[in-house]
Formats: structure tokens, C-alpha cells, sequence
């Protein structure tokens, strides 16, 4: 049973995890299609271990990736975990480049004990993010020569705020289960002009504020073979994210601005999140080096979505990553650093004319431990992707990300011996 300690712990958190609500922390094109892109936010360490480590157990730090690594969170401990990430990111369309720059806070985490076999965790990260801008698109009004300029932004994000809990059923064995609920509103603004006249110009501005919501579903397995080799599989159950828009239509005319028309809570489909299957494992040759690799299936197909630039298609992903540390109990403090390294490869969901929008990633990072006697780390790491094409109407999106998490760990509940 959960103590009152750990119960009024995480009741004083909830304000922080309300705040915590982020979005704009892309500026990628490929964000106007669905809900977004997957968000480039992580917890921990995972971000420069090829965002993957699905079968990392959670004894130092919080792995949202699987709810079965809580169960290793040590009896009598809590975990923290906050982040801040930026993005810069470059577009090329083969002809002309454009460079974007988009941060902004990133997650909160914590995680506690139980007891001795359980853990339990609360955290709210991105789940997509939102961030594009379609400048100066023009348009002949059927059956006339008059030309109409528009622009296009969107911003926002869909948010995972995620409840876990872990459970040792033997030490090698650790199963677990999440309940998340996706939240969040998307923004998009167009402006129209009609004609170039500076004299008497005429502009339409159109908003929609989309909200969607919904709960979602996972269960996760972490197995030891032995001390080298841990193995990992897990499922994301299939979800419906209901959907409400609210319009707003304004014009302005001679320089006035007056209000046309204001709807809300207008019904949208409903956005179906597939069924994901995942699976991980983690080697590691010597005591100080570990090797996570990570598969990720999501069924996109199986949906039968539409949307009206692109096709939903099977989604897999790979991850691959590295972390060397010399001595984690070493008295040197370069001998507690974790020097960290990874490859990603995501195939998308969305195929635009036949070619299919991935994302290569490299990264790397450092885990700079906190004090000699504190189980604290500042997590940093650097990521370079590529994303799309420039073949048809696609660009080709370069973009480096930056991500700081600040981890913390420590005991309590322990009763002085000497007053």
C-alpha cells in the first residue's frame, strides 16, 4: 500500500504538472500533416542513446519508454526529472534554404517507491509537436484574374500526461502498466488578401483551435537472462482521440477589422492512435559499458485514416545506442561520467506521392554526475536528423536538437540512527 508520505508527494506536484503543459518546440513543415510530429522530447537519458532503451531498467533514472523498468526503482527512493529542449533546423527545397530556431520547457517526471517490489510514476511530456508557418501561397479565384495571397500557421501540442506503475514479481522479472491521457489543442491561423492594392485592401483571417483527448493503454516485460543480457517487449493498445473545433472568422476592409461569424464546439473525427508493439534489449560485455537496441512496430495501416496530402502507412522504428562509464563508484569525477552514443532510424506513417517521410537521427551525450556522493545527473545530449526529401513538392528538413534534463535522485523515509 502507498504511504502518506509518497501519496502528499505526488498531490504537491500536480500544479507543476499542469504548468508543465508545452507545445511550439518544432518548426517543421511535416508538423502540418495529422496531429504533428513525434516529439522530439525524452526523459533521462534515452535522448542520446538513440532515443531508445526499452529494456533500461529504472534504478537511476525515470525510462518512460517501458512501465516495467519502475519496478526497478530502489525501495525507499525518488526520482525527478525536468527538461528543456531546443530545436534548430534548417529547409531546403533544393533550390533555396530557410532556417528555423523552436524550445521551449520539455517534461516533468517523478517516480517513487512502494515498497520493496512496486513503484509508481506521474510525467507530462509531448507526445507530437506543432510548429509550422506556410508564407506568401497564392491562388486565381475560379473564373476571374483576381489573385488571393495566403498565410498559414500552425502551433501547438498534444500532450501525454502519463500515470505507471511497476511491479517485481521476481527480481529477474518486471512487469508493468500506463495509463495516458492525451490532451491538447492545435492552433491554425490563415490570412487571405485579395488583389495587391495597398489603396483598399480586403483580408479574411480564419482560426481553428482543434482540442483532442483521449486514454490510452500500455502494459510492459522486462526479463534478465542473466547479469549481461535484459530483454523486453510491450504493447500500446489502439485509441480514438475525440475531437471539437472552435472558429472564429474576421475581415478587414479599408483597414477596418470587424468579426463575421464565431462557432464552437464544432465535432471533428475522431484521430486513431494504432496499436504499437515494441521490443528491446540490453547487453552489456563489461561492467562498465551498456548496449541497448530497440524495435517499434505501430500499425498505422490497420486505421484506414485518410488525410487529403498523404497516405497513413506502417510505421517501425529502430534505435541503437551506447553508454561507457569507467567507474560509476569511482573517487575521480571524469571516472563517474557517462559518455553516451546513438542511431535512430523512424520510416513515418505518412507517404506524400509514393515517398515515405523518415527521419534519420544521430546523437550523443554526456550524464555529469551531481557531487561525489550524489546519485544525481545533469543529462545532456545533441542529436542530428534528417528528415524528407526534396524530390515533388517535399523539402529536405536538417535540424539539431538540444536537450538538458536535470535528473535527480535520492533516499528518504530513512530514520537517523545518531540525533
Amino acid at each position: 500500500m502507498m504511504n502518506r508520505q509518497s501519496l502528499l508527494a505526488f498531490m504537491c506536484c500536480l500544479p507543476l504538472f499542469v504548468l508543465g503543459q508545452t507545445n511550439n518546440l518544432t518548426g517543421s513543415p511535416y508538423s502540418l500533416f495529422g496531429l504533428g510530429v513525434s516529439t522530439n522530447a525524452n526523459i533521462g537519458k534515452n535522448s542520446a542513446l538513440g532515443r531508445g532503451g526499452y529494456a533500461l531498467s529504472g534504478e537511476e533514472f525515470i525510462n518512460p519508454l517501458n512501465p516495467a523498468s519502475y519496478a526497478g526503482i530502489p525501495e525507499k527512493s525518488f526520482l525527478f526529472d525536468v527538461g528543456f529542449l531546443t530545436e534548430i533546423s534548417t529547409l531546403s527545397n533544393g533550390n533555396r534554404e530557410e532556417q528555423r530556431v523552436a524550445g521551449s520547457f520539455s517534461n516533468i517526471a517523478l517516480a517513487t517507491s512502494l515498497d520493496a517490489k512496486s513503484s509508481i510514476g506521474l510525467s507530462i511530456t509531448p507526445f507530437t509537436d506543432v510548429g509550422y508557418s506556410l508564407i506568401g501561397l497564392e491562388s486565381n479565384a475560379e473564373g476571374s484574374f483576381d489573385v488571393f495571397t495566403a498565410n498559414v500557421f500552425g502551433s501547438g501540442a498534444l500532450n501525454d500526461l502519463r500515470l505507471a506503475y511497476g511491479y517485481a514479481v521476481v527480481p529477474q522479472l518486471r512487469v508493468g502498466a500506463a495509463l495516458s491521457y492525451l490532451f491538447g489543442t492545435i492552433e491554425e491561423r490563415e490570412s487571405v488578401q485579395a488583389g495587391s492594392s495597398f489603396i483598399s485592401p480586403s483580408t479574411l483571417n480564419v482560426t481553428d483551435e482543434n482540442r483532442y483527448s483521449g486514454i490510452r493503454l500500455g502494459i510492459g516485460v522486462q526479463y534478465d537472462l542473466n547479469p549481461k543480457f535484459t530483454l523486453a517487449w510491450g504493447v500500446n493498445l489502439p485509441t480514438n482521440l475525440a475531437g471539437s473545433r472552435d472558429r472564429s472568422v474576421a475581415k478587414t476592409l479599408d483597414f477596418v477589422p470587424f468579426e463575421v461569424s464565431t462557432e464552437t464546439d464544432l465535432d471533428l473525427d475522431d484521430f486513431k492512435l494504432p496499436l504499437e508493439l515494441n521490443t528491446g534489449l540490453v547487453y552489456s560485455p563489461i561492467p562498465s559499458l551498456f548496449i541497448n537496441a530497440d524495435y517499434a512496430l505501430k500499425l498505422w495501416g490497420a486505421t484506414e485514416q485518410q488525410d487529403n496530402v498523404g497516405e497513413f502507412r506502417d510505421q517501425y522504428v529502430y534505435s541503437l545506442g551506447a553508454e561507457y562509464i569507467a567507474n560509476p563508484k569511482g573517487f575521480k569525477f571524469w571516472e563517474r561520467i557517462g559518455f553516451r552514443a546513438g542511431y535512430n532510424y523512424d520510416s513515418g506513417y505518412l507517404s506524400v506521392n509514393e515517398t515515405a517521410i523518415n527521419t534519420t537521427t544521430f546523437t550523443a551525450g554526456l550524464g555529469i554526475p551531481l557531487g561525489f556522493s550524489s546519485l544525481s545527473r545533469l543529462n545532456l545530449s545533441f542529436a542530428r536528423s534528417f528528415r524528407g526529401d526534396t524530390g515533388g513538392i517535399l523539402v529536405e528538413e536538417r535540424f539539431n536538437t538540444i536537450n538538458v534534463n536535470l535528473s535527480l535522485r535520492d533516499f528518504w523515509f530513512f530514520k537517523r540512527k545518531i540525533e
